[in-house]
């Protein structure tokens, strides 16, 4: 039986892949495209999907993932497809966790809080899909709490007491 992932690549990835390059081919970018996903999954969380949190993505996928700036709207396009086929998350995180080492699926964390944060506005119910989304990689709550400090001190964020 296929996994989610090459199920994923063969629907949502090969559906957007244009044969204009023999350098790279949709398995190339799969990885990619699923990190979009993810932070996709959160810019949307809030019903309020904003420009600077588009943009947060964009440069996430070109530093994270070194996606030229010129592959950005094809991974894009992928990922949205991808948010409006409502990806299974419980299925999409554990075949991701697999190949992860902790420390890459931390990073993961911070850079969704990224996301979440460039609106200069942790909302509730994007907290609650990156608490769920480190549910399901195994990040500890440690982990997930000192992302999100640490991220909400970058973007310049006010830390209640409590760390909340």
């Amino acid at each position: 039986m296929a996994g989610f992932l090459d199920k994923f690549r063969k629907t949502v990835v090969a559906s957007v892949w244009k044969e204009e390059s023999d350098q790279q081919k949709p398995v190339d970018i799969d990885d990619k495209i699923a990190l979009g996903v993810l932070l996709w999954i959160v810019a949307e969380a809030d019903s309020q999907f904003l420009p600077e949190e588009e943009e947060q993505i964009k440069q996430i996928l070109h530093s994270f993932s070194h996606i030229s700036k010129t592959e950005i709207p094809l991974v894009l396009a992928a990922v949205s497809q991808a948010a409006k086929e409502r990806v299974d998350m419980h299925a999409f995180t554990r075949e991701l966790k697999a190949n992860l080492p902790y420390d890459a699926r931390k990073t993961i964390i911070e850079e969704l809080f990224r996301v979440a944060c460039a609106d200069k506005n942790l909302d509730a119910l994007e907290m609650e899909t990156i608490r769920k989304i480190a549910d399901l990689f195994f990040v500890s709550h440690k982990d997930l709490i000192a992302a999100k400090l640490k991220v909400k001190e970058e973007f310049g964020l006010r830390i209640a007491a409590g760390g909340k």
